[in-house]
């Protein structure tokens, strides 16, 4: 990284600390020359005052001073964050190893023995201003880092919050499409909003039963709903019909299963794929004798299966204009009549031995 240029301007701010007036105005003189700003202290207590009030880049520190020591100065700069990286040089007459340990202990930066050299103490400090100077700039640009990170985080929170809501927006609107269509349906025939509840929820309920996982059953909750949208292309006078249908009506009637499948297929959503296979399978039978394909036993999708013992469960215990209600205990016999020929027999048995909760969902959304 780049460096503040040192010749341009002040090389670097030096503090000086020495009780004796006579030798820090020699370095004074001696760094202003170089183009160094220059305080100086008289004692550690000042000089701990100076330097976390004034920035520094060197401290220049006396190791014999009334008072506080140099070593204790040290210590205290090297414990506040706003000096603990402040480069500090030792000027002293003590050259012992001991003292030397001592002060690279408190934190001292280097060494300086009195009486010292002019040249050598220029050079000692010029590193050590560059090293503070190249350290302040790295922890500016750390800063300014992780200011940048910080913002581009935020930004990504909002958007991560705005595509949350989108995608919660996206998924109410295709469960509103889904049952406005169905709806459609329905007004087509003589179905009712709660026939289309009951039948959703006892999907959702077998499918449970079958042990899939959580994101099937509420698929399947959704999707089943519009089984029978094909509707919407058989004629009134066949579908409205209130007697028994002819061979030939019955042969256009089959054909809403197509015509569903027709209305729903080549979608990208997995939901409305998932009801096309609704709408094209809930009239296939177990033994193969259903429409519109004719296929048998688990070539039939899982989910063609459910909704057929639904359906068929919910058409015989409600009231229609042409027919009364069944009792649920003939619809139940007819189930089980069924089973292995038009149900799936290990599903058909889920269903029944979940007769309770099939009876609270029919309760709960009663005609």
């Amino acid at each position: 990284m780049s460096v503040v240029a040192l010749d341009t301007g002040a090389l670097g701010r030096v503090l000086l600390v020495d009780d004796e007036p006579a030798i820090r105005k020699v370095i004074e003189r001696m760094l202003e020359a170089e183009g160094y700003e220059v305080l100086h202290a008289g004692d550690g207590a000042e000089a701990l005052e100076l330097a976390w009030r004034e920035p520094v880049d060197t401290i220049v520190l006396d190791m014999r001073m009334p008072g506080m020591s140099g070593l204790e100065v040290c210590r205290q700069l090297r414990a506040d964050p706003r000096t603990e990286h402040t480069p500090v040089v030792f000027v002293t007459g003590m050259a012992d190893r001991q003292f030397r340990r001592d002060a690279l202990h408190a934190g001292a930066t280097d060494f300086l023995a009195k009486p010292f050299d002019e040249i050598e103490l220029l050079a000692r400090l010029r590193n050590s201003v560059r090293i503070k100077l190249y350290y302040d700039g790295l922890a500016r640009e750390r800063t300014d880092l992780r200011g940048a990170v910080q913002r581009q985080l935020a930004e990504l929170e909002t958007a991560s919050t705005r595509l949350e809501r989108l995608q919660r927006d996206l998924a109410v609107a295709r469960h509103e499409t889904i049952e406005r269509l169905a709806r459609a349906a329905e007004y087509r025939d003589d179905e009712t909003a709660a026939h289309l509840h009951r039948m959703s929820h006892y999907c959702h309920l077998l499918a449970r039963k079958a042990e899939l996982d959580d994101y099937a059953c509420e698929m399947l909750r959704i999707a089943s709903p519009m089984h029978d949208v094909g509707k919407i292309g058989i004629p009134d006078h066949i579908l409205l019909k209130r007697g028994r249908l002819t061979a030939e009506e019955y042969q256009i009637m089959k054909q809403h299963a197509e015509i569903g499948f027709r209305i729903l297929s080549g979608s990208d959503s997995e939901l409305v794929t998932l009801a096309a296979t609704i709408a094209h399978t809930h009239h296939e039978q177990w033994a193969g004798t259903g429409y519109p394909r004719g296929l048998r036993g688990e070539a039939i999708p899982i989910e063609g299966r459910i909704a057929a013992i639904a359906d068929v469960f919910d058409a015989l215990t409600s009231e229609r204009p042409y027919k009364h209600a069944w009792p649920v205990e003939d619809a139940v016999a007819h189930l089980q009549a069924g089973a292995g020929g038009h149900f799936d027999p290990t599903l058909t048995a889920m269903f029944i031995e979940s007769l309770d909760e099939v009876l609270e969902i029919r309760e709960r959304f009663a005609d």
